[in-house]
């Protein structure tokens, strides 16, 4: 009995160790992350007042709260966030995107979270000058964020770019 625990602890030691290595690097990764995230195509980096600034330029928001040991939010990130066809209608609609990250539990996103009635990761929200910020489920899928997309009118210069001629302005020949 004596060995056997022993062996035991060694392998649950092994385990903690190799665990809190794996947790550290995701951790003092975190704040480069909040670089790279702006530097992720259209993703630019939360910060307090940032919303509203938007949302007073006209544009319409989106913030992924997220925290890289979020399991979820990873999740979430590659299979819906990191879509063409998602990343097409944000363009379209000419969403800004940000990124919160609560890696290390900043303040003033914990107090964001707060406002919204939350107290963690991951939390996705988007906010349009003309309506209370849409709070989406926790595992996103696709068709719930482009349908709350569709709620946004498309952009001016994207609208009319892609809308055809009306019939009457066609040319006739």
């Amino acid at each position: 009995p004596g060995r056997s625990r022993v062996i035991v602890g060694v392998i649950a030691l092994a385990w903690a160790a190799g665990f809190a290595w794996l947790l550290a690097g995701q951790i003092g990764a975190a704040r480069s992350e909040r670089v790279a995230a702006a530097d992720q195509g259209a993703w630019q980096t939360w910060e307090p007042g940032k919303v509203d600034q938007l949302l007073a330029g006209g544009r319409p928001v989106f913030v992924d709260f997220t925290a890289a040991w979020c399991v979820t939010c990873q999740y979430n990130k590659k299979a819906v966030l990191q879509d063409p066809e998602v990343l097409a209608d944000f363009a379209a609609r000419d969403i800004a995107l940000l990124r919160a990250d609560w890696t290390l539990r900043d303040p003033e996103i914990t107090a964001a979270l707060a406002a919204l009635g939350r107290n963690g990761v991951p939390l996705y929200v988007l906010y349009n000058s003309n309506a209370a910020p849409r709070i989406l489920s926790e595992i996103l899928s696709r068709s719930e964020l482009r349908a709350a997309l569709s709620d946004v009118p498309l952009a001016a210069s994207f609208s009319a770019v892609q809308r055809p001629l009306s019939p009457h302005l066609a040319i006739k020949r």
